[in-house]
């Protein structure tokens, strides 16, 4: 034992009356709470966290049917393919959702999934006409020698990773019209 840890004694112990092992231990400092028969159904009913350490993307179900109906088929799966790639609360297309990996151009997307660059570069103008992608373009006023950098996004309202959305992603998407289907397929 290190000499700055101090072995701690429970001030009390669970002890189970069919088995007579301890259960549970309590301390100086913990805080008891008491579990509804319903709380505790629950719980012996599912797995809890489960896959807590697997990313995700949430695609809202309203947002499928809409997708179905106004999308292609090669459209709406090029749109699938593109959910393992939407940054955490930026919404920006990027080789993993971690806001600091590298942003990804149409050449890299069609490598990753298998595309021909001018058939993915179709796919993403389709998309970004109905609104599920944008594209959005930074000059450098320094450096005449920097290229531009293009950046796409994905629309907040049909896919989103992380609670909390940058502003200025969801000013871009606001008026796409996929918020105000959304509003009618929940309506209808």
């Amino acid at each position: 034992m290190n000499e700055n840890q101090i072995e701690k004694t429970p001030e009390r112990v669970l002890i189970s009356t069919s088995t007579g092992e301890i259960i549970d231990q309590y301390y100086q400092g913990d805080q008891l709470s008491v579990r509804r028969k319903e709380q505790q159904d629950y719980i012996d009913s599912r797995i809890i966290d489960f896959n807590r350490d697997k990313s995700f993307v949430k695609i809202y179900d309203e947002v499928v049917p809409l997708l179905e109906k106004y999308l292609t088929l090669p459209e709406f799966k090029f749109a699938i393919c593109l959910t393992p790639h939407v940054s955490f609360e930026d919404c920006i297309i990027r080789k993993t959702m971690d806001r600091r990996s590298k942003i990804l151009s149409i050449k890299e997307l069609a490598e990753i999934h298998g595309y021909k660059y001018d058939y993915a570069k179709k796919l993403m103008a389709a998309l970004q006409h109905k609104g599920v992608i944008g594209k959005h373009e930074s000059g450098n006023i320094l450096y005449e020698d920097v290229p531009n950098q293009t950046v796409f996004t994905v629309n907040p309202y049909i896919y989103f990773r992380g609670n909390d959305i940058n502003k200025t992603i969801h000013s871009f998407y606001n008026s796409s019209g996929w918020k105000e289907l959304l509003m009618r397929q929940n309506n209808s």
